[in-house]
């Protein structure tokens, strides 16, 4: 057993999301042992330079944009769609997110990476903490929340995501069609703008792919299709897309 704790747990204690007990315990390690103290204050470090990066203005003057597209647009109405990912509600979901708790950035940590490349999915925007999900593990969403998706190019160069629903429902989320979306370079995590929020209940899956050659985003959906019927209808079952490049899949629980 470790004799130290994880990044994922000192995450965890920054974030506010161990229980007192564990919390206490965590922070008495950090504070005498100089790898997971250090690591700790570097998560601490990125959080402040990521806020300074980002400040409220920012993301105020992009609400701001919206609100002006929609009057010009005369779209009074929601966009019918189960994400709430467009217009208004996609730059009031970043303010949500972003403004009541700053997302922390990444560092390094349990392996997110594919080849050089990083996929990140951030959930926040509810009644609890900020998070990342694992796409390891199922992560429970609570009502109200969002979530965000980001990225590091490594060696592949375009990129999409699509949610796959527990009936099947593929919905493609950025970009929403056409041609892959080019990654920008650079050793710092790429935000997609705005956010999106998971109606109805039951189970959800988030595939992010990224690839060398650009690829259509009616290929990547009628790859999840397929994936979705090889697996009987089980979202939860699927398996990796038949597409070219890498991809990370997160299942998260709707309330």
């Amino acid at each position: 057993m470790s004799a130290h704790e994880s990044e994922w747990t000192l995450r965890r204690l920054h974030a506010g999301e161990l229980v007192l007990a564990e919390a206490a315990r965590v922070r008495a390690h950090a504070a005498s042992c100089t790898a997971c103290g250090g690591m700790l204050r570097g998560i601490e470090s990125n959080q402040t330079r990521f806020e300074q990066e980002h400040p409220y203005e920012r993301f105020e003057a992009g609400v701001a944009r919206a609100l002006e597209r929609q009057q010009q647009q005369g779209a009074v109405r929601p966009a019918p769609r189960r994400w709430v990912g467009t217009a208004v509600a996609l730059a009031a979901s970043v303010l949500v997110v972003v403004l009541a708790r700053p997302l922390m950035p990444q560092g390094a940590g349990w392996d997110r990476s594919k080849g050089g490349d990083v996929a990140e999915l951030r959930i926040g925007g509810g009644p609890g903490p900020q998070r990342e999900a694992r796409p390891d593990a199922p992560e429970a969403l609570e009502p109200g929340e969002r979530v965000m998706l980001g990225y590091k190019a490594g060696t592949h160069r375009y990129m999409a995501a699509v949610s796959v629903d527990a009936i099947g429902e593929v919905t493609p989320l950025h970009p929403e069609s056409g041609t892959s979306a080019t990654m920008e370079a650079g050793s710092e995590l790429h935000w997609l703008q705005g956010s999106w929020e998971l109606t109805g209940s039951g189970v959800e899956r988030v595939v992010l792919v990224m690839s060398a050659e650009p690829f259509t985003v009616e290929s990547l959906v009628e790859a999840a299709r397929r994936a979705f019927a090889a697996a009987d209808g089980d979202v939860e079952r699927m398996t990796s897309l038949a597409v070219p490049g890498e991809q990370t899949h997160w299942v998260l629980l709707k309330p």
